[in-house]
């Protein structure tokens, strides 16, 4: 017998605990932890079976060319295939399986698989809603320099994530976990999946990973991605932006959560959906939220939370920069904060902007729509594209649904309407 287990996540349900804890152990029970030379195997495998490999947000955060992409693939394709050569039990985790790899992209990564593996099954946790959008909102903050509240955009959307994988892989082949304490072996999600494999582990061997920011440091981070400069993308970025938010996490203590005001009004709007996944799971998916700290009606108590606790992240940043000696680069960095925080302009005279009102096309983008034989099209592609970077899905949703009009034989524009849309 042989048998591979797919862990999708959801995002923010304790994926990288359970990454972490099996790539340090080499598996659990009998199952091997599959040897694909990184600790999240979301990434690889999207990238290698998605239709289009070059729109992964991991290669254009690097700023990887076609070529690197093609090359990088080539590797990815040979440590898959060592690993089907291997066969037994296995298992791949990643949560951009579930997030980003379409259904036709699902099919190709069944049937690549089947010819090594018997069977075949997928595991995912499932979050509620209040407390999945403000987790949510943690990691837009994080990793998309996300400058607005948008409600909207943070909906888990359940049933467009989740039915691809039962339609694909069968539904008693996917089994799906409330993410909830009282639903999980010990209220813990690693020991709830290892127990899923089949065997307990240890406590000394779980390897916890604390991904979230607490609201001090959450507010702090949207006032700098709304009102600091723009970065432009360079190789090395993520390794940079997650150096910054490790340090950043043991800023503050509170919790973020978003008040009902803001929350219900949304959990309304997608009841059918919230609905489909409590029947999904067989049983209600609700928040158990106490306790009025830290809850967030508006981007006004975000800047406020920010200001009030202005002092101590000057603080933290001053005890932080102590803790090393500076390399005169670093020094001349400082020098320039302090130039900009005086006076509002850095010391070539221009007031640092939003990312967003500084980038809202990519440099690739301008190039492509000042050339004459660019079609309307296409325009409003790249007009699309620009919104759903910039977090204005709606938008988004609306310019490749105007450009399908045009061109309703596109078939990358169908595939694109799917994923900023959701249908």
């Amino acid at each position: 017998m042989t048998k591979l287990i797919i862990h999708i996540g959801m995002p923010k349900t304790g994926s990288s605990s359970i990454q972490e804890t099996l790539f340090a152990k080499g598996g659990i029970s009998e199952f091997i932890y599959a040897d694909l030379g990184v600790v999240n195997h979301g990434g690889v495998i999207t990238s290698y079976f998605s239709r289009d490999p070059y729109s992964w947000h991991g290669h254009k955060a690097v700023g990887r060319s076609r070529n690197e992409v093609d090359i990088f693939n080539k590797k990815v394709g040979k440590s898959l295939e060592a690993m089907k050569a291997r066969c037994g039990y296995q298992i791949l985790s990643g949560e951009d399986i579930y997030e980003h790899i379409d259904e036709h992209s699902l099919f190709r990564i069944r049937d690549y698989f089947s010819g090594s593996f018997e069977e075949i099954e997928v595991v995912g946790y499932v979050r509620s809603p209040a407390s999945f959008m403000a987790s949510a909102f943690i990691q837009f903050l994080k990793n998309h320099g996300q400058a607005r509240l948008d409600m909207n955009k943070l909906w888990p959307k359940y049933r467009a994530k989740f039915e691809k994988f039962d339609r694909v892989f069968g539904r008693e082949r996917v089994t799906l976990r409330p993410f909830s304490s009282e639903a999980m072996v010990d209220g813990d999600v690693v020991q709830d999946f290892c127990h899923f494999l089949g065997e307990p582990i240890a406590q000394a061997d779980i390897r916890r990973v604390n991904e979230s920011l607490s609201l001090e440091a959450a507010a702090s981070l949207f006032v700098y991605n709304r009102e600091g400069p723009c970065y432009e993308t360079y190789p090395g970025q993520p390794v940079d932006n997650n150096r910054l938010m490790d340090i950043l996490a043991e800023f503050g203590s509170q919790r973020l959560r978003f008040s009902d005001s803001l929350v219900n009004p949304i959990i309304e709007k997608h009841q059918s959906d919230l609905e489909w996944v409590e029947k999904r799971l067989g049983e209600p998916l609700r928040d158990h939220e106490a306790g009025e700290a830290g809850v967030i009606e508006s981007e006004q108590d975000l800047l406020d939370i920010a200001s009030k606790n202005a002092r101590e992240l000057e603080v933290f940043v001053r005890e932080r920069i102590s803790e090393s000696t500076p390399t005169p680069l670093q020094i001349a960095n400082l020098m320039e904060k302090l130039r900009v925080a005086i006076t509002g302009r850095a010391s070539n005279g221009v007031k640092p902007a939003p990312c967003e009102e500084a980038t809202f096309f990519s440099p690739e983008q301008l190039e492509l729509l000042s050339r004459h034989d660019t079609g309307p099209a296409v325009a409003l592609r790249e007009l699309a594209l620009a919104f759903d970077r910039s977090g204005r899905r709606t938008e988004a949703c609306n310019c490749i649904q105007a450009a399908l009009k045009l061109r309703p034989d596109a078939k990358g524009l169908h595939s694109l309407k799917q994923r900023l849309c959701g249908n």
